[in-house]
């Protein structure tokens, strides 16, 4: 699985938080308009990202996803990790953080992971090293270097198997509130209330990613934390509400009026379907890939958005 970004802080500091509960401190209140969101693509740069983010949950049932964690890359597949990756991610006081690679290798260790390879990268002057959890295979990744941002990923294959957008959504629905925060949109608080330097989710056609950064490390791990338990423990598989707002639903606002399918994916969807070019784009690559996951599109075709039940969309993370 190739890695979507090079992550800086020390994945010693990560690992140590992740093993233990802290206390957290809680993002600002208020709200705030919602965000624009772009089309999926093969390539990063025009691939669905949410300026808010969220869909793609506990797919790791499914597939491996991965972490990228202040530096390390996890692929995960057992909510029992999950559960360990998702807790409270800030300490009030200083940490027994280890001070050199043995003791980070040795507390990797005891959370069940091994060191599967080190190296220097020149390019970026960064020192990688891949661990591996033995029991999940879930992989994480440290690239640890000077640079004072502060940078965490998760990612999780999600192929889909039609075009009803369902990645898509679900990247859309989970940072719609998650069990530890039950706001309507945490991700609109975090982007008013965080010091982050990025706070973005993004739908390619194999694969979600949800990345965050920031230059102060109190706010990062909070922004991890809202973020691993968004993906992990999501309220949308139980909120048909929010399938109805991130989805599709019927909407008629006169009687005069003829019914008509709304939705913030399903509207998303209809202006990228409106612009000659990213036709072009999806149709040539649906033409070169046409029985595998790259024949159908990832972010919802419109025509075939409102297929999708609310049943096929909770099933999807279980």
């Amino acid at each position: 699985m190739e890695r979507v970004a090079l992550l800086r802080t020390s994945g010693r500091r990560l690992l140590q938080r992740c093993g233990r509960p802290r206390p957290l401190v809680p993002a600002a209140s208020s709200s705030a308009p919602r965000r624009r969101l772009t089309s999926s693509s093969a390539s990063p740069s025009s691939s669905s990202s949410s300026s808010r983010g969220g869909s793609s949950r506990l797919l790791a049932a499914a597939a491996p996803l991965h972490l990228h964690a202040a530096g390390r890359y996890w692929p995960l597949t057992a909510p029992g990790l999950a559960r360990r990756l998702s807790v409270p991610a800030v300490s009030t006081s200083p940490s027994p953080v280890p001070s050199d690679t043995d003791d980070v290798h040795e507390y990797a260790a005891k959370l069940g992971f091994e060191k599967v390879s080190e190296q220097v990268i020149d390019e970026c002057k960064s020192a990688a090293v891949l661990y591996k959890h033995k029991k999940t295979g879930a992989e994480v990744m440290s690239v640890a270097n000077d640079d004072e941002n502060k940078v965490f990923g998760i990612v999780f294959r999600t192929p889909p198997k039609n075009s009803t957008g369902i990645p898509h959504i679900l990247e859309h629905s989970v940072l719609c509130g998650s069990r530890k925060y039950p706001l309507k949109e945490p991700f609109v608080e975090l982007l008013k209330g965080s010091l982050h330097t990025f706070l973005n989710a993004f739908t390619y056609p194999d694969r979600t990613c949800y990345p965050v950064a920031s230059t102060n490390t109190k706010d990062f791990y909070n922004l991890v934390d809202v973020y691993l338990d968004a993906v992990f423990f999501p309220k949308c598989v139980e909120d048909f509400q929010t399938f109805q707002q991130e989805g599709w639903h019927y909407e008629l606002n006169s009687p005069e009026e003829e019914i008509s399918y709304k939705g913030v994916v399903f509207n998303e969807m209809k202006g990228v379907y409106s612009q000659p070019d990213n036709i072009m784009g999806r149709v040539s690559q649906q033409a070169l890939s046409p029985d595998n996951t790259y024949g159908v599109d990832s972010g919802g075709d419109p025509n075939d958005i409102p297929k999708l039940t609310f049943e096929e969309f909770k099933g999807v993370p279980q």
